[in-house]
Order: structure tokens, then sequence, then C-alpha cells
């Protein structure tokens, strides 16, 4: 898992309304059951919480 970046990948966030962020989590959460490397969980739920984290920033577009 890398450590030294904040997004497993380049992405703007900020255009993203919270029913949208929601969704991304409920995806993620359907596809869990379906990994079979604990590596790929692990990074899978890393960046779930990221999403969690986006979602509670006060600045969310509604």
């Amino acid at each position: 898992m890398r450590q030294n970046s904040t997004w497993p990948f380049d992405v703007d966030l900020s255009a993203l309304d919270t029913g949208s962020i929601t969704n991304l989590i409920l995806d993620i959460e359907n596809h869990l059951p379906l990994l079979t490397s604990e590596g790929d969980m692990q990074e899978l739920l890393r960046v779930k919480r990221l999403f969690e984290e986006e979602l509670m920033e006060t600045r969310r577009l509604h």
C-alpha cells in the first residue's frame, strides 16, 4: 500500500456532490466480497476511507 500518496490515483473530486460520493462508496462496498486478494481488499478499503473523508468535507456540493 502506498503511504506517500493521499489518493492512489490523480483525480479532482471537487465537482462531485454528496450523492455521487455516496454511490461510489456503495459500489466499493458491493465489490469488496468479490475480491480474493488481501492486498486488493486493503487497497479498496483505503480508497473507501478516502471517499468517506471527502464526504465529510464542508465544502461539498449538494
